[in-house]
Formats: structure tokens, C-alpha cells, sequence
């Protein structure tokens, strides 16, 4: 081992160091056993993960790690500051989790299927798994003292790590990116303040990424493993992550299985045009979207982003009917979103905590917006990389968009947008990024008059 390898080895274990002393004080600033408790379960699990790493993806995670913990206490306090209670708007879906989970710990009932049929949960509700788990934490903070919301916000942040790590063995395997294009890609994804925003919340965006991830690498393991006691092992691991995926959200195993029919194509060379020539008859004469739902989630989601708006640009956008326009309409608001309304920032002294994070937040929906031109160009590429973006991407838009919804897409289109903006030479990049500044003032314009016109 020479001297550099040794030297790095060694800062390694700074960063192991590093992330045990923030598990320290992040449980200790939480004030409960129960988070130091499950932190070090979670620590036990992760630490060794990121140490397999080579030097500077090591330190990417580690940075992502300490971010993320620092992200949760800002948005926490944040909102405590803002509403008075550390939920999102002062208490949306993520304090309905806790209170369904409260519901269904106080019952006993830990299976998602029976808690619909028993009433506990009504039978319409879509996200029954994800309320037992918010009911098996409850149950294991009540062995150590009492529930808290830092709780599920901290496992959230290694659940973005795993997630992450997921991102990183896929783009390497199947897009075949280098440890730079990789390593800015992760770093991009897991880094960006609204991701980081969604994922101080109690909300089963970053819950569910992580099982869409967990199915695709199942499936991967199970068509390249020749060992058959391991395939029926995955086998088995991949039948109960589907059973809770369809009770955690049902549409999740459409893009999951989109995305496992994509590993298959390129793994087996299977020409994407019969895919396509196969795949769309089936999907068509079939009752395929009565079963995920799909007229539902259409209409159940822009109705709740209507009822959520203001009269202003997403209200306009979506009232529109999805086709022809309505489509076209959400894809751009999608690239945009949330818009970087600085002028509503810092008018109130009571809210400059939580004006501070969309001060962060818009920052990085600014460099969004001028990645669009490079996202754009790498999708005509269409290859594994660009189809599974574009049927997340599309998948959201058409279905659950709101805009914890883009977190589902947001590793693809980081993942785009890095390799386009690499692979483009220094002096079109400047030209590409003129454009992407010429887009994001004439959205600005539209986004001023549109709320002058409301």
C-alpha cells in the first residue's frame, strides 16, 4: 500500500468517525433514545456500505449524510417557527401519517390489507403500508419512551443514502458512466435543496423510491445471479417488497416494472420497437389501468393540486384536460417547479428561517431551468438512461404529480443533465447555457403576468 492509498484509507475512517459524531448529536439534539437507538441500527447498516467506496464517493456520501441531518433541523425548525407545528403548511399528508399511524398502532393490526377491510383505514385510502410503518415506529419509540417525529425524518436520511447508492450501481451497470459522471450525478441528486426539502418531511416519496430501487435491483440480481438458491431467495424478497409497494402506492410498481422491462431489453438486446410494438396492444385492450388506478390518480391529484392553488399558473395548467395540451403544459411546469419567486421572500420577520429554505430551494430550481436545454438533448440519445427518465417523468405528470412527486424522476433528469452537460464541448455549453437563461427569463415573464392576471 503506498503512501496515497494509506493516506486516503485513513481519511476514510475520518468520514466513518465523522458520521458516528453526528448520529451522536443529532440524537442528542432530538431528545429521544429511540432516534439514537434506530441511528445506530441504521449507522451499523450504512456505515460499512459508504467505507466499500472508493476515496472521493466515500466522501460524497459522507457530505450527503451530514447535509441531510443539518437539512432535517432546518426544515424542522423552519416550520415550527413558520406554523407553529414542524409539519409541512403547518399539517398536510405527512401529519395524517401520524395520526393513521397512531390509529393503527392503538389497533393492533399491523397487516395493510386487513386495516382497509377492518375500517381502521377508509377503503379508498392508497397508502395503507406506509401508515403500519408509521405504526410499527410508533411501537418500537414506545419501547424507549415516546414517539417523535425526528423519528421517521432521520430514517428518511438514510433512506436517501440507500436510494442513492441504488442510483449509483444502476447508472454505472447500465448507463455505463465513468466515477466522475457518477459521482457529480449522485452528488447532483442527493444534494439538491428540494430534494433535501422532500425529504425532511414525513412523506412516502423517499419510503417508496427506495422500494421502486430495492424491486429494480432484486430483478437485476435475479436475471444475472446463476446461483438458483439465491434466485428464489430474491425471488422471495421481491414478492413481499411488491406486496407492500402496491399497498405503500400502487402506481410505483408501474414504473418499477417499466424500468425492470428496460434492464431485461438491454440486458437480453431485445430491439426497443418490438418491445413497443408488443408491450402498447397489451396495455391498450387490457383493464391494466383500471387495476393501477389510473383514472383515479388523474383525476384525484389534479383536483387536490386545484384545491391547493391559487388562481395563478399551476391552477391554469391544471384545469386543462391532459390531452392535447394539458400534457405539454405540465411537462414544462414540471421542469420549472417551484418556480424561484424571490420576491415573495423575506417580507415577514416571523418566517426567515423558512424563507432561508426556499431561498435554497429556488437556487437550485435556477440551475434546473438552465439545465433544461442539456436534459432536452441527452433524451434524444433514447437510450436505457433516457426511456426510464421519460417514463417516470411522464408517469408523474399524467398521474400523481404534486411536487413531492418529482423526487420519483429526479435522479434520471440529474443524471441527463450531467452527462449531456460532460459530453458537450466548452464552447457550446455556453451557447446551451445562453438558452437555458433565455428559457428561464421568459418563464420568469410569464410566471409575473400570470400572477398579475390572477
Amino acid at each position: 500500500m503506498n503512501n496515497e492509498t494509506f493516506e486516503k484509507h485513513e481519511t476514510k475512517q475520518v468520514f466513518a468517525l465523522l458520521i458516528v459524531f453526528f448520529i451522536m448529536m443529532s440524537s442528542i439534539l432530538t431528545f429521544s433514545f429511540s432516534v439514537f437507538i434506530m441511528q445506530i441500527i441504521l449507522g451499523f447498516i450504512t456505515i460499512p456500505l459508504i467505507m466499500k467506496k472508493n476515496y472521493k464517493t466515500a466522501r460524497i456520501y459522507t457530505i450527503i449524510f451530514v447535509v441531510s441531518i443539518f437539512f432535517v433541523f432546518l426544515v424542522y425548525l423552519a416550520n415550527q417557527m413558520n406554523y407553529g407545528s414542524p409539519y409541512y403548511i403547518g399539517g398536510s399528508d405527512d401529519l395524517m401519517f401520524e395520526q393513521e399511524g397512531l390509529d393503527v398502532h392503538n389497533a393492533g393490526i399491523y397487516n395493510p390489507f386487513k386495516i382497509l377491510e377492518l375500517n381502521i383505514l377508509p377503503n379508498w385510502h392508497n397508502s395503507s403500508f406506509f401508515v403500519v410503518y408509521i405504526a410499527v415506529l410508533i411501537k418500537f419509540s414506545n419501547l424507549f419512551g415516546d414517539y417523535t417525529t425526528f423519528l421517521p425524518l432521520m430514517i428518511n436520511v438514510y433512506f436517501l443514502l440507500w436510494i442513492t447508492m441504488l442510483f449509483e450501481y444502476f447508472i454505472r451497470k447500465y448507463a455505463k458512466f465513468s466515477d466522475l459522471k457518477t459521482n457529480l450525478s449522485i452528488a447532483a441528486f442527493a444534494l439538491t435543496p428540494n430534494i433535501q426539502y422532500i425529504n425532511s418531511h414525513v412523506f412516502r416519496d423517499s419510503f417508496n423510491l427506495l422500494q421502486i430501487f430495492l424491486i429494480i435491483f432484486l430483478v437485476d440480481k435475479i436475471l444475472s445471479n446463476k446461483n438458483y438458491i439465491r434466485k428464489i431467495f430474491f425471488v422471495l424478497i421481491l414478492a413481499l417488497l411488491v406486496y407492500t409497494t402496491y399497498f405503500t402506492r400502487t402506481n410505483a410498481l408501474v414504473f418499477a416494472g417499466a424500468i425492470c422491462l428496460f434492464i431485461f431489453v438491454e440486458k437480453f438486446r431485445f430491439k426497443k420497437s418490438y418491445l413497443i410494438l408488443i408491450g402498447l396492444p397489451i396495455i391498450l385492450l387490457s383493464n391494466f389501468h383500471e387495476f393501477i388506478k389510473l383514472d383515479r390518480f388523474i383525476e384525484g391529484y389534479s383536483n387536490y393540486i386545484l384545491n391547493q392553488a391559487e388562481n395563478g399558473l399551476s391552477a391554469f395548467i391544471f384545469e386543462q384536460t391532459l390531452l392535447p395540451f394539458g400534457i405539454f403544459l405540465r411537462t414544462v411546469y414540471a421542469f420549472i417547479t417551484p418556480f424561484p419567486n424571490f420576491l415573495g421572500l423575506f417580507n415577514n420577520t416571523s418566517s426567515v428561517l423558512y424563507d432561508f429554505v426556499f431561498l435554497l430551494i429556488y437556487i437550485g430550481v435556477l440551475f434546473q431551468i438552465l439545465a433544461i436545454p442539456f436534459i432536452i438533448k441527452r433524451i434524444f440519445k433514447f437510450d436505457w438512461l433516457a426511456i426510464c427518465f421519460l417514463t417516470l417523468f411522464m408517469g408523474v405528470i399524467a398521474t400523481t404529480f404534486t411536487f413531492r412527486h418529482i423526487m420519483l424522476y429526479y435522479p434520471f433528469m440529474v443524471a441527463l443533465a450531467i452527462d449531456a452537460y460532460i459530453e458537450t464541448s466548452k464552447r457550446r455549453k455556453i451557447g446551451v447555457l445562453y438558452v437555458g437563461g433565455f428559457i428561464g427569463f421568459s418563464l420568469a415573464l410569464i410566471y409575473i403576468s400570470m400572477k398579475l392576471l390572477s
